[in-house]
């Protein structure tokens, strides 16, 4: 899948998890899906801190973004997350 600045993605299943470069824990997309997994996902800081590590997520919507260094990442929309078993 091709990775265009401003477009969106639909049904994104994820996970949390400790990114070792920064020490803190991120979200991101989990393994077969057209998402590539080392992107990761904006959301709110609950969804990061409230659930253990490996906590499973559903993104509804997420759109592709661009920080100014260059780095792609996705956000969820209205940066929420919803937890799946």
């Amino acid at each position: 899948m091709s990775l265009i600045v401003g477009n969106y993605i639909d049904n994104v299943s994820c996970e949390s998890f400790l990114d070792k470069e920064t020490n803190r824990i991120r979200v991101r997309p989990l393994p077969n899906q057209e998402v590539p997994t080392r992107l990761v996902i904006e959301c709110l800081k609950k969804f990061r801190e409230e659930y253990p590590l490996g906590t499973k997520f559903l993104a509804e919507n997420v759109k592709v973004c661009k920080k100014t260094n260059g780095r792609i990442y996705l956000r969820a929309k209205s940066q929420l997350l919803q937890k799946i078993d």
